[in-house]
């Protein structure tokens, strides 16, 4: 089953613009502001966008309450905001049960992953993970077509396959996707934010990359994120690009886990902090075939 669906953004409606990861600036969203009006649509930002009240970012109590009027907004169709450090500081701070009764579009990346799974998890809606707002100044052919795809368009049709997958575990899996930034996710998954519904099968889509950390690092976090409670309900796993060119101990490290827990397990570099922005939905049905070397959507 899948979750709630909000209504697709058309040509016109507001797109609300938060900062709840690191310090906006005017010259770094100019640009992304001047994008998104030339595609037809308004922009909103709140009162603290600007504000740098810890330095690297507004304080926790700003970039929530920019969050929370987002949400009541009845002009914004769509929440949007990218990552950086510090999102975990303010998912407490979160109106979860407004955000239930205004349901509309949250769209986030990398950090952005703690607020993206903690709104899904509270309100059932589904909410998408791939892509951030510095994104749109550059879009190639393929991130532009699965943000128009996704987002605008709706087209939940749309699979994932730009560049050649490693199957390291094969096999055919169905499940709810669920995942995004792996440090993120670990957190959430052995913190009680994201709680696994009894009954129900995952496919976890995860991502990591070498400019943060090695490949040690990323063992410890699979490790952690193996003895977690939704682990213990995958059906499968796919992981995005970690680097340029596939790092052989990564793709052994996680030919282990599948095997070890049996699951069909495969890498590729569709999403992640690759070029690819593949935009992957939380909360809908999948089916996660690693032989055919596909994730496609049942919606």
């Amino acid at each position: 089953m899948n979750g709630i669906i909000p209504a697709k953004i058309n040509k016109g409606d507001t797109i609300g613009l938060v900062s709840p990861c690191w310090l906006a600036t005017q010259k770094y969203y100019g640009p992304i502001f001047s994008v998104l009006e030339d595609m037809g649509y308004r922009v909103k930002i709140g009162p603290n966008f600007y504000s740098n009240g810890w330095g690297y970012a507004a304080t926790p109590q700003e970039r929530a309450d920019d969050i929370n009027r987002m949400i009541t907004d009845e002009e914004v169709r769509m929440i949007f905001f990218g990552g950086g450090e510090g999102a975990d500081e303010i998912i407490p701070l979160i109106d979860y049960e407004a955000a239930k009764a205004h349901p509309k579009i949250w769209l986030s990346f990398s950090d952005g992953t703690s607020i993206l799974n903690a709104v899904h998890a509270r309100t059932g809606m589904v909410v998408w993970y791939g892509v951030q707002p510095g994104f749109l100044t550059e879009l190639s052919d393929y991130n532009r077509a699965h943000f128009l795809g996704h987002i605008l368009n709706r087209d939940m049709k749309q699979h994932l396959k730009s560049c050649p997958w490693h199957t390291l575990v094969p096999g055919r899996a169905r499940g709810q996707l669920c995942g995004g930034y792996l440090d993120n996710f670990t957190y959430l998954a052995n913190s009680q934010w994201v709680v696994p519904t009894p009954g129900t099968d995952y496919i976890l889509f995860m991502e990591e990359h070498c400019t943060f950390f090695g490949v040690e690092h990323v063992s410890d976090e699979l490790a952690r994120l193996e003895n977690s409670p939704i682990f213990q309900q995958a059906a499968g796993l796919l992981f995005g690009q970690y680097a340029d060119e596939p790092n052989k101990h990564l793709l052994n490290r996680l030919r282990i886990l599948g095997e070890r827990r049996g699951i069909p397990v495969a890498y590729c570099d569709d999403f992640g902090h690759g070029k690819n922005h593949a935009i992957i939905p939380i909360g809908i049905q999948a089916i996660l075939d690693t032989e055919q070397q596909e994730l496609f959507y049942i919606a």
